[in-house]
């Protein structure tokens, strides 16, 4: 599997959901959820996620199965093809409570690449 490939992924990643810590910094759901330039913002990104973790090659879910890869793509699909019954409650939980971790593992992923 050429790293190449993975590292600028995996980079894309890590700045997209920076993105969407900034936009979403100290707001509150309710702020959130009537703030419409930021739920799209945050819903374009969290497709712009999926789309890179889908990209990746089949071989590195299986490399690194601690990222919940399978996941990261459900809630892109969620969002594109769903887009109008999209649960805003399920994706301020997921900003707030899954994507702090998912970073953390991928900066760790991108730091033992880059060893």
């Amino acid at each position: 599997m050429p790293s190449r490939k993975l590292k600028p992924r995996i980079q894309d990643i890590l700045d997209i959901g920076a993105e969407i810590e900034v936009f979403t910094q100290g707001m509150s759901f309710s702020d959130f959820q009537e703030d419409i330039k930021t739920v799209r913002a945050v819903l374009y990104n969290v497709a712009i996620i999926g789309e890179a973790a889908a990209s990746l090659m089949p071989e590195v879910e299986v490399a690194y199965p601690e990222i919940p890869w399978v996941d990261i793509r459900g809630l892109r699909n969620i969002v594109i093809h769903e887009y109008f019954r999209v649960n805003l409650e399920i994706i301020w939980e997921t900003i707030q409570r899954d994507l702090p971790p998912l970073l953390e593992q991928l900066e760790e992923l991108q730091s033992r690449l880059n060893s």
